[in-house]
Formats: structure tokens, sequence, C-alpha cells
């Protein structure tokens, strides 16, 4: 208690002192002296109005304090969401799985002419199959290896939907780009349908780098501590 009385008695002395200081000054008297010239009525409403700038002066300091702390608030909720989106999306691309590279045009071409002779299609059903370049905006040039064109005559629906679905299932990089369907001119129960499909151009993984060796300062360090402990 004697320290808290102690600077209870040096706040009243420095107030005292400062008190006595506004006193002596000439601004403090013009003041006083306006204020002792007025009428009863104006040193009343000059007295609140100070009381009342005193008192604003007072309240703004807190209420500054609460702003600029809501506004810190606001900003540390606004990165902590940030925060928690980045992390959520680089956890859903590490789930994504790595899509294989395609295999070669000829290794395509060749699973779908194999494809093609499981389905025991007639001769004349088999227009060919044809590798040609992609100039389709849908996926660009250089996302691809390459875009296969297979030509199939008098299909039924089933035969539509089986041999596209095959397609499709060659190899995850391996995608239908576009599957064009007519009417057969010579019966219209059947369809000749054209199927693209483009080879995707992924790029291989990186290869996971290697440990870096010891340098030679730390296998010397440790060699002198193994030879420490031998001893």
């Amino acid at each position: 208690m004697s320290s808290f009385d102690d600077l209870k008695e040096k706040l009243v002395s420095d107030a005292r002192v400062t008190w006595e200081r506004i006193q002596e000054s000439g601004a403090y008297n013009q003041l006083r002296d306006r204020y002792e010239n007025m009428t009863p009525a104006m040193q009343k409403l000059t007295l609140v109005g100070g009381v009342a700038l005193v008192s604003l002066i007072i309240l703004s300091i807190p209420y500054g304090k609460y702003t600029q702390s809501t506004e810190y608030v606001g900003e540390f909720e606004s990165k902590r969401m940030t925060i928690r989106e980045l992390l959520k999306v680089s956890r859903e691309s590490s789930d994504v799985p790595q899509i294989p590279q395609a295999p070669s045009m000829d290794m395509i071409r060749n699973n779908i002419d194999n494809q093609i002779k499981a389905a025991n299609l007639l001769p004349e059903q088999i227009k060919g199959t044809e590798v040609q370049e992609n100039n389709s905006n849908l996926v660009p040039k250089n996302l691809t290896e390459g875009l296969l064109q297979v030509s199939l005559a008098k299909l039924n629906i089933r035969q539509v939907l089986d041999l596209g679905y095959q397609f499709q299932s060659i190899n995850p990089s391996v995608k239908m780009k576009d599957m064009v369907m007519t009417a057969n001119r010579e019966d219209n129960r059947y369809f000749d349908v054209v199927y693209k499909l483009v080879a995707l151009a992924v790029p291989a993984a990186p290869a996971p780098e290697a440990p870096e060796p010891p340098s030679r300062g730390n296998r010397f360090k440790r060699n002198n501590n193994n030879d420490s402990g031998d001893e």
C-alpha cells in the first residue's frame, strides 16, 4: 500500500504543479477574463460545452481503440479464411490422382483395331482408322499427342454405345473429343459413326530429389565423435 500511496501523492503533486503552470499562462488569464465578463447564462452554456468537449475527448480514446481492434479482428478473420481455403485447395489438389502418360498413337490405333475385330463387325462396316492432327480449339494443340479418327458404318444403337465406351476406356489420357452420328443411307435403322479420340500430352511427373550427401566437414566431425566414444 505504501507504493500505491506514493504513486497517488506523486500524481496529485504533478497535477497541482501542472495546474499552477496553467494558471500562470497568459492564455488562461485571457480566457478567465472573458469568462468572468460573460452573462450567467453564457457562463453556464460555456461550462456545459467545455464539459461536453472534455467528455467527448475522453470517450473518443477508448472508442478509437475499439474501432481499431474491430478492424484488426476482421482482417484476422479474413486472412484465416483465406488460409483455410488455400489449405483446402492444397489438400484437394494432392488427392487428385496423377494421370498417366498416353500411349503412342500407333499403340492406340492397334488397340482400337483389336476392339473392332472383337466386336465381330462385317468388313463393309469398317471404314478405317486415321491418325490426324488436332485442329480443334476445344483442346489446344500443345496439350495433345494427336487425334485418331475411327469411322464405322451400319451400327445399331447398342454397338454405338459399346464401342464408344471401349474406346473411351483405353487409357485415362485418351479422351473422346467428338462423336458424329448420321443415319445410314441404305437403311435408316442403322447409323454411320465417326469417333474422334485425342491423346492428352501429360507431362512426366518430376523425379524425387535425391538426398544430398553429407559434407566432408560433417563426416569428419562424426568420425571424431565416434573415435572419442570408443576411447
